[in-house]
Order: C-alpha cells, then sequence, then structure tokens
C-alpha cells in the first residue's frame, strides 16, 4: 500500500502545481488589471482544482480495483456539472469597468459536454471490461479431452 500512497501523493502535487500555482501566477498578473473577474475566476480555479485532485489521488489508490472505474465515473458526471456552473449555462456575463459584455458560449459548452460524455462512455465500458475479465479469471479453464 505503501508505493501506491507515495505514487498518490507525487501525482497529486504534480497535477497541483500543474493546476494551481501556474494558472494563479497568471491570474494575479491579471488580478491588477482586472480585479473582479481574477477574483471570480480565482474561485471556480479553486474549486476545480480541488475536484481534480481528489478524483487523481483517489483513483490511484483505488487503481485496479472497481472502486477505480467508479470514481472515473463520477469525475465525470461531476465535471460536466461543475462546466455547466462556471459557463453560467452557456451565458456568460462580465462587468469590466464601465463596459457590459455578454458571450454566448453555449456552442463551446455542449462541446465540452460532448467530451465529457465520451470520458463517461470510455469509465463505463473500462469497468464492465474489469468485471467480465474478472469473471473470466475466476472461471475453470476447461481441459484437453483426448
Amino acid at each position: 500500500m505503501l508505493p501506491r500512497i507515495a505514487k498518490a501523493v507525487v501525482k497529486g502535487v504534480l497535477w497541483f502545481v500543474f493546476l494551481y500555482v501556474v494558472p494563479m501566477f497568471i491570474i494575479s498578473g491579471l488580478s491588477e488589471f482586472a480585479p473582479e473577474i481574477a477574483s471570480t475566476y480565482g474561485k471556480l480555479l479553486n474549486v476545480f482544482v480541488a475536484i481534480i485532485l481528489f478524483f487523481v489521488v483517489a483513483s490511484e489508490l483505488t487503481a485496479g480495483t472497481i472502486f477505480q472505474h467508479a470514481l472515473n465515473i463520477g469525475k465525470a458526471i461531476i465535471l460536466m456539472i461543475f462546466i455547466v456552473l462556471a459557463l453560467e449555462g452557456g451565458i456568460v456575463a462580465l462587468d469590466f469597468q464601465r463596459v457590459h459584455l455578454v458571450a454566448d458560449l453555449r456552442i463551446f459548452l455542449a462541446m465540452f459536454l460532448a467530451i465529457d460524455f465520451l470520458g463517461l462512455a470510455k469509465s463505463v465500458l473500462q469497468a464492465v471490461n474489469f468485471l467480465s475479465e474478472k469473471t473470466e479469471s475466476q472461471l475453470p479453464t476447461p481441459s484437453p479431452k483426448e
């Protein structure tokens, strides 16, 4: 179990640096220019990083079990919900100083959801494959008849 924990910690730290430290460095530079935008998306980034880190570490700890596949299915569903909430249903409105911007991102939302649906289908098929391989390995092997 110790190698799995070490591998999970290393992956968690790498994903944290990649998903949190680098983007926060970029957002901190943006916060001087547009503090409203940086604070809003900084909060969304925190939630996104927490979701991804939880599933990366939990999936690594449960590697080789059905729980790994169940966590991948859960991750796909939760990320779909998060994307819809983060993009506010596809219509994003931003107030920047005296300018009010509205962006229709429904096409991008549909593309993101389609990609997540493919990930969900992949996770379900991997779970079915895992269970069928496990069942096949438990069946007795027929001996050749002479």
